[in-house]
This record gives C-alpha cells, sequence and structure tokens, in this order.
C-alpha cells in the first residue's frame, strides 16, 4: 500500500496543534533532509522553493533521542522524545524545549502492525482532543496521514514520501511532505520527524 498518487484533502476545519501561525490556507510541500553522524541529528526544513521554514536539531546518542525544533529566529518550538524500547513504540512531542506541556503523542497502534500509529493532540481551533490516522507502506517509503479514521473515509490531510539519495556513499534522504489548506505544519513535521525515527528502529 502506498500513497504517493493519493492527493492531500483539506480539512473541514483548521488543526491547530502548536500555533495557528503554522497553518496556512493553500497546501504546501515541505522538504525535509536528514544528514546521518555518530554524535548528531539534524534536519534542514525548507519547502520546494528552497524557502527556509524550520530546523531541527538533536543527539542521535540520547537514549530519549531528544529533538528540538526551531523556527527561523531560533526560537525553539516543541521537542520530541522517542520511547522505543517498550512493547510499544511511542513518541511525545512536546511545548518548546522543556517536558512541562504535552502537544501531542503518536502510538504505534499494536504490537504486531508497525505500519500504522495514531497521533493524539489538542486541537486549539476546536477546542477538543482529537487523533490523526498515519498510515505506513511496508517499506516506510511512504505514509498517509488522516483527519480521523481512515476506513470511516477520513480525508488525508498529508503524505509523506521519502527518497534516499542513491550514492552509495551518501547517508541522506528526503522526505517530500506534501500538506493539506489549514493544517499545522509544524505538527506535521513533527509527525514526520517521529516517522523518520519510528521506521529506522
Amino acid at each position: 500500500m502506498g500513497y504517493q498518487d493519493n492527493a492531500v484533502i483539506e480539512p473541514p476545519n483548521n488543526i491547530v496543534a502548536v500555533e495557528s501561525r503554522f497553518v496556512f490556507n493553500k497546501p504546501i510541500t515541505l522538504v525535509i533532509n536528514t544528514k546521518l553522524s555518530l554524535s548528531s541529528k539534524d534536519f534542514t526544513i525548507k519547502d520546494v522553493e528552497g524557502r527556509d521554514y524550520f530546523r531541527c536539531k538533536g543527539n542521535s546518542l540520547n537514549i530519549t533521542d531528544k529533538k528540538v525544533l526551531y523556527d527561523l529566529y531560533e526560537i525553539p518550538i516543541l521537542n520530541i522524545k522517542n520511547q522505543l524500547l517498550s512493547l510499544k513504540d511511542k513518541s511525545t512531542i512536546y511545548l518548546g524545549s522543556n517536558s512541562e506541556k504535552v502537544i501531542a503523542t503518536i502510538n504505534q497502534k499494536n504490537m504486531m502492525n508497525l505500519n500504522k500509529y495514531t497521533l493524539e493532540f489538542f486541537n486549539q481551533a476546536q477546542d477538543k482532543n482529537e487523533f490523526l490516522d498515519m498510515k505506513c507502506n511496508i517499506m516506510g517509503s511512504s505514509c498517509g496521514i488522516f483527519y480521523g479514521k481512515e476506513k470511516e473515509g477520513a480525508p488525508m490531510v498529508c503524505k509523506i514520501t521519502r527518497k534516499i539519495n542513491a550514492s552509495i556513499l551518501s547517508s541522506e534522504s528526503n522526505y517530500y511532505v506534501e500538506i493539506a489548506p489549514g493544517v499545522d505544519i509544524a505538527l506535521i513535521v513533527a509527525a514526520t520527524i517521529c516517522f523518520d525515527q519510528l521506521k529506522k528502529e
């Protein structure tokens, strides 16, 4: 199963988990370039025109694998911690650079299925707790994110496509993240970073 050819659909209402300034009225495609080394793991987030949006910094040797997402002013927006040693993989997304306020959690649906995750968050636009379904293909090369349950006809508000550098000497891969209008792009970037880590594990 893959979602590369499926179109993203604008949700019936805005999805705001981090801040409303990260919600746009038109679709946007972001490119996340990952560069791997023994001591660090940094992501550069740009759009397809090369404009900067975010920067993510983290330490891959940290057992919690914490990563911090910064805006263009180098202000920490959110941070991500992964729990990968339990029976079910889990990622927690916090506001800012500390662990005081949880923005969202991403949980593996069950131990036997490594391709389905649920992202739970508080939607500021609706003033209630909601969830996104994350469905990945077996190879980890694509992921569809649905506003609700896919099997119930929920709209796919984002699709993630992974492309690996063909060079044998390169450890880079690019994620192309197509996001529908009305969707918090900071939340989706965090989900993409979690997707990358979970698929590697």
